[in-house]
């Protein structure tokens, strides 16, 4: 990846749209410095880089949902826009952050969402956020972490790159080295022996549950036998023989024939004895049911003659809740008459609150708006003056040089008439035979070309002149007109503010404005009056917030008295005609219930003592004395012995099919758990050795074949780490005097392969390796700066999906002294032959006195800017 154009538009200090910066423009044989002073946003370059690729910053400390520019004017937009090349195609991206922006119209603000577009080169657009950072991912084979190793070293990351730990620098190593294909046959590898084992293993949990499930008669030998081995395979979780188990089954299997045919006699048996005590229980039912009868009559006449009573109760309840429904609505049209004139108040409060902030806006456009505009107007009047006086010295100039060349050329032409001129032959001018004192020529020759040239740039001076005059005409024209408008919009707006004022006062319109008031008296006398409709307005506000909360409790009592008057009135009225109603069945049905008695008691049902029903009901007498009581009790305890003998034989018959199905079943289950184990013997066999031979090729691969833990994937990536350190080393020996080399960690290696890629360095003056977190702020630059290096050089060589031609270095040199910088320079110009392009960020004096071309960044109050320097 090598970039090529870069645009920031309100991004971070840079509140407007950014000359793009043009990566090509520079000589990549030099480095490319980008300064400027603290804060001024030198990294903010480094962070648009990141965002376009990964949405992301470069430093760790910085987020995205912060990049919107406080300094950008609302109507800029906030994007980043950034071309790279990468393996022989062009790319574009464009993203832009989520921000908040105030709206066009109105008060307010929108929510501008996060966008992102990739422009593949002639190819179609890719847009989204998450399927613009695949793409980039994809493209590129490293994420933002694996970027910023590769190619970025931001501020305060030094020290992460060096001590960076294995598990990081893998994914990149994979990339560079291509060991996809180790990785990815380990994983395969891993992954059929783990399908293969769970399969064996899924098979043996299988056979192993199906013979669990199997059962025999509880108490006999067989029984113990096969729940001994059951408990054995539990314990073990593995099969011993397949074949002890299918011989269980198939003894127990014989051993419940001769139970099942005894207990299907037994059952059709019972069934028999059960129909007749059915037939003898139903006759006794019969009998019963007329006796019962008559006694629920007289129950339900009572139950009858208390609902009559509950209902003239509960007519006296209804009518004091329609009195007191009454009562609510006469309160309710009270509390609206006295809210009535509420929205009318309300409605001429937001009325004046409109006129206050349409007036407050025309006060506001006037002081961000119109008068910079006349500010802007008048500064810019005075500059063309200038280039008016500059114009009109230039073309005296001209006219001057003009006239001295056509004098000059005059004289050119006597000289050459007087070279002619011979003694007593006439002068070819005056007709004069004697010549004393023939003209010469002179020195300095002047051509009819050269006077030509001369009377052109005279033109062209006059057409300049003219032009600057015609603009500054134009300036002074329209400096002149928006005196007058912004007069005139200052005049109306202090009208229109003490008309306003006026009017919340109750008092009548008395504008004092001075007659001969300027620009500055208009502009403070409406600087006050701004102060003061703000007082007014919050006012205002407050009384309508009081309205508005009157309004809401008209609309409340509104309601009430709409529900109390409608839907509650209703209600109660529906109860009334309910219970009327509810009264009149209640007294239909008293009347059919006594008649069905009497027709009883005409039916000389047997009834007290008196058999012709002496007692007509109505004392509550419910027949269950003299001889109809006797015969009910007889009949009662009859048709219980008749129950109980029925229930005993369903019990016996539950019991028998309970146990002729217990049989059944299992002898059905035993059945299909022989015959799933017996299918199964065959395939379990051979996913066996499947496993097995599985298992030992991933160990081989895996490296777990002997005591050490590495990978063969892990063996490749470190003889390459090395060669990259070797790499580095070429840049850290010279740049610290030859005192520090670089190395992979090696000892242990068998036991601890998640180290294999950590490093630590050789001090040579001292002889001993030592951790590199141990290294100080300028040490671990200088040999963050080498590996990255060595780590560049080595994605150059190698053929891996990595393309890397860029690398970018944020403010590491302040923590080194003078010879060091001049040592890590001397190794940057280096990188020339590569075609690689440096950036260093810095604020250094011996850098920007040493690196020719620059992105120059200026901070500002209204911002930073960006200048390019290309350097000789």
């Amino acid at each position: 990846m090598k970039p090529i154009k870069l645009v920031i538009s309100g991004i971070g200090p840079y509140g407007d749209r950014m000359p793009e910066i043009d990566f090509q423009s520079f000589d990549l044989n030099m480095p490319i410095l980008i300064a400027g002073e603290t804060g001024a946003g030198k990294t903010m370059i480094f962070d648009a880089i990141c965002f376009a690729l990964f949405d992301a910053a470069s430093g760790s400390y910085r987020s995205t949902d912060s990049l919107r520019s406080e300094y950008a004017p609302p109507g800029t937009e906030s994007y980043v826009e950034f071309t790279f090349a990468h393996q022989g195609r062009i790319y574009r991206i464009y993203r832009q952050p989520s921000y908040m922006r105030p709206l066009k119209r109105g008060t307010g603000f929108k929510l501008e969402k996060e966008k992102a577009v990739l422009y593949p080169g002639d190819d179609t657009p890719i847009e989204g956020i998450k399927a613009v950072n695949q793409a980039v991912q994809e493209l590129l084979h490293v994420d933002e972490k694996q970027f910023k190793q590769l190619a970025m070293i931001a501020q305060g990351e030094f020290w992460g790159l060096l001590n960076a730990k294995t598990e990081e620098r893998t994914g990149i190593l994979r990339h560079i080295f291509m060991t996809e294909g180790y990785k990815a046959m380990e994983l395969q590898l891993r992954e059929r022996r783990g399908k293969a084992i769970k399969a064996a293993d899924v098979l043996e949990r299988s056979l192993i549950q199906y013979f669990c499930d199997a059962e025999a008669e509880p108490g006999s030998p067989l029984a113990e036998e096969i729940s001994q081995l059951q408990e054995q395979l539990r314990k073990s979780g593995g099969i011993g023989s397949i074949e002890e188990m299918l011989s269980l089954l198939d003894r127990a299997i014989e051993a419940d024939v001769p139970m099942e045919a005894e207990l299907a006699e037994k059952l059709a048996a019972l069934r028999e004895a059960l129909q007749e005590l059915q037939k003898d229980l139903a006759l006794a039912e019969n009998t019963e049911h007329n006796l019962k009868k008559y006694n629920g009559l007289v129950k339900e006449l009572a139950g009858l003659r208390e609902r009559l009573a509950d209902c003239e109760k509960r007519e006296q309840q209804l009518a004091e809740a329609e009195k007191a429904l009454q009562e609510k609505i006469r309160s309710l049209q009270s509390g609206r008459e006295q809210l009535s004139s509420v929205p009318e108040r309300l409605a001429a409060c937001q009325q004046e609150i409109n006129a206050l902030r349409e007036l407050a806006d025309r006060l506001g456009s006037l002081q961000s708006q119109q008068v910079p505009r006349y500010g802007r107007a008048k500064k810019r009047l005075a500059e063309l003056q200038e280039g008016l006086e500059s114009a009109q010295s230039a073309h005296a100039a001209a006219m001057r040089a003009r006239l001295d060349g056509e004098m000059q050329l005059e004289r050119n032409r006597a000289g050459i008439l007087a070279k002619k001129l011979v003694a007593g032959q006439p002068c070819p001018v005056c007709g004069a035979t004697m010549h004393p004192s023939p003209a010469e020529l002179p020195e300095k020759a002047v051509t009819e070309a050269d006077v030509k040239k001369l009377q052109q740039q005279e033109k062209k001076a006059e057409a300049a002149r003219s032009s600057a005059a015609a603009e500054a005409a134009a300036a002074r024209a329209e400096l002149a007109t928006l005196d007058s408008q912004i007069g005139s919009y200052m005049l109306e707006c202090l009208k229109s503010g003490c008309w306003l004022e006026a009017v919340a006062r109750g008092e009548a319109f008395a504008m004092e404005i001075p007659a001969e008031a300027g620009l500055r008296q208009l502009y403070e006398l409406v600087q006050l009056q701004a102060g003061q409709l703000a007082a007014l307005l919050q006012k205002k506000r407050e009384s309508a917030a009081d309205l508005q909360s009157r309004a809401k409790r008209l609309q409340q009592v509104e309601k009430e008295l709409a529900e109390a008057s409608g839907r509650d009135t209703e209600a109660l009225q529906l109860k009334r005609q309910k219970l009327l109603k509810e009264r009149e069945n209640a007294k239909t049905a008293v009347a059919d219930r006594e008649g069905q008695r009497q027709l009883l008691e005409q039916l000389a049902l047997k009834i007290g003592t008196g058999g012709s029903g002496g007692n007509s009901g109505n004392d509550g007498n419910d027949g269950n004395d003299g001889n109809g009581g006797s015969r009910e009790a007889e009949l009662a305890e009859y048709r219980g012995q008749l129950q109980r003998k029925i229930s005993e034989n369903k019990v016996q018959q539950q019991e028998c099919q309970e146990a002729l199905g217990r049989i059944s079943r299992r002898r059905e289950n035993n059945l299909s758990r022989r015959a799933k184990i017996a299918g199964l013997q065959g395939e379990f066999a051979a996913a066996r050795h499947e496993a097995h031979i599985l298992g030992r090729l991933y160990n081989l691969v895996s490296g777990q074949t002997g005591k050490g833990k590495l990978t063969l994937e892990q063996y490749i990536q470190a003889a390459g780490f090395d060669s990259i350190i070797r790499a580095a080393n070429r840049r850290l020996i010279p740049m610290s005097d030859g005192q520090y080399e670089l190395y992979r960690q090696e000892k242990e290696l068998g036991n601890k392969s998640h180290t294999y890629l950590d490093l630590e360095v050789l001090d040579n003056y001292t002889g001993r390796r030592r951790p590199v977190r141990n290294l100080s702020g300028g040490e671990s630059f200088k040999a963050s700066l080498s590996l990255a290096l060595g780590l560049s050089d080595k994605v150059s060589s190698e053929l891996g999906g990595i393309s890397m031609d860029a690398l970018f270095i944020d403010e590491g040199f302040g923590t080194l002294d003078k010879k060091s910088i001049e040592k890590a320079m001397e190794i940057l110009l280096k990188l020339s032959d590569s075609n690689k392009l440096v950036a260093i960020i810095s604020h250094r004096e011996e850098l920007i006195e040493a690196v020719s071309q620059q992105i120059q960044v200026t901070k500002t109050r209204n911002g930073s800017s960006l200048a390019i320097e290309l350097g000789k």
